[in-house]
């Protein structure tokens, strides 16, 4: 496929991807990109920029950067990022040869700290690839990389995304992961390589829920709390789209909250949003929805990172996770620790320092009352309360 066949795709592309077409890049704007990186652009890339300077899509938040940005991009001494997807949570990288700026390769990162991977020669076949299947489905990005890797370092083991089949089981028992969403991923991994595990082939042919749940068990499954968060995670993301209810959230949630490894914050979080769904009678549940709802989202937002595509970070994910709810802890424990010491200490406000502050928020109220409907009188309303305020305080002193 020739660049010119793939901007004939781009023009006529109405796919699910949601496409946006930026304005062709001015000469002066490619020549100032080169100059950035001190390279020559390859002719494809500048027939591309020439008719669309980069593009973005919805779908995954995939884009193909602008020159300008790629030039800011120079400045922060970054390889020559020519993609990124989910502001630059992953990106694709350009590598051209010095002496022919049309001899290039289009590299993939590799979060394992593996060597980044080659996927092509060729833009308008990483732009078509993109097109078939996005990021994350069968015959995109991802799915490409898998295709590459396998064939370089083997194929994929059950053993080592144990793990994520865990959360695969635990997720259908649960209603958040569909059979075809399981299957799909088995599949995908089937052709992307030459010769998948067995386990793949089973899970893609298993007839119902019942099997299939047989088949994740056959690698012997377990269940921890790093499991559980990544499933807080999906139902995160299932409350955001709407398919599932706060009902159903809340009976999941009173399904997890005895798993035994939740922190101190979580135990009590969990608790909370039970107790406040549970006890509460039709109407003041209806009132209460909202609130419920806010809190709910808050709570799972802390669980975001996670997803069913990056389960190799999740032990690093889950670190950061555990220090964010030690430092919400303290911010909840802090403030009773404080008053322990003061009551320990005898500081208590005394009824002397009580009559004093009730004196005062009452004469700021009755000055504030003078001044607004009566200014006039405010002088003699002074006085009186001065006269009255010494008075008492003496006898207040003196107790």
């Amino acid at each position: 496929m020739t660049i010119n066949e793939v901007i004939d795709l781009l023009k006529a592309y109405n796919g699910p991807l949601g496409l946006t077409l930026h304005s062709g890049a001015s000469e002066k704007l490619i020549s100032e990109a080169e100059k950035a990186y001190g390279i020559t652009l390859p002719e494809d890339f500048k027939a591309l920029y020439r008719f669309t300077d980069g593009f973005e899509t919805l779908e995954d938040i995939f884009n193909m950067i602008p020159l300008s940005e790629i030039i800011d991009n120079s400045k922060k001494e970054h390889e020559l990022w020519i993609a990124e997807y989910m502001i630059y949570s992953d990106m694709w990288e350009l590598e051209i040869d010095v002496e022919d700026p049309n001899d290039y390769v289009i590299l993939s990162g590799d979060s394992e700290g593996e060597r980044n991977v080659i996927l092509t020669k060729s833009l308008a076949e990483f732009i078509a690839r993109f097109l078939k299947g996005g990021v994350f489905e069968i015959g995109g990005l991802y799915a490409w990389k898998d295709e590459i890797k396998a064939k370089l370092y083997g194929g994929t083991e059950p053993q080592k995304i144990k793990p994520l089949f865990g959360v695969f089981h635990e997720g259908l028992i649960l209603g958040l992961i569909s059979k075809k969403e399981i299957v799909d991923r088995a599949d995908w991994i089937i052709a992307t390589e030459d010769e998948p595990h067995h386990f793949f082939i089973e899970i893609s042919l298993s007839h119902d829920e019942n099997e299939l749940l047989g088949v994740l068990n056959s690698i012997g499954l377990t269940y921890d709390t790093l499991q559980a968060r990544v499933i807080l995670s999906v139902l995160h993301t299932q409350l955001l789209i709407d398919k599932i209810t706060s009902d159903q959230a809340w009976a999941i949630l009173e399904q997890l909250v005895y798993r035994p490894g939740w922190t101190p914050y979580e135990r009590t979080q969990i608790h909370s949003l039970i107790g406040d769904y549970d006890y509460s009678d039709e109407k003041t549940r209806e009132r209460n929805q909202k609130e419920f709802n806010r809190h709910l989202n808050d709570f799972l937002g802390n669980y975001s990172r996670f997803s069913l595509y990056n389960h190799k970070e999740w032990e690093l994910i889950n670190t950061v996770v555990l220090k964010i709810f030690e430092v919400k802890q303290l911010e909840i424990d802090y403030p009773k620790s404080i008053y322990r010491k003061i009551i320990k200490r005898g500081q208590r406000p005394t009824s002397k320092k009580l009559t004093l502050i009730i004196w005062i928020l009452m004469a700021i109220i009755c000055l504030t009352v003078a001044y607004h409907f009566s200014p006039s009188s405010l002088a003699t309303i002074v006085i009186v309360i001065g006269i009255a305020f010494v008075g008492n305080f003496k006898r207040v002193k003196n107790r």
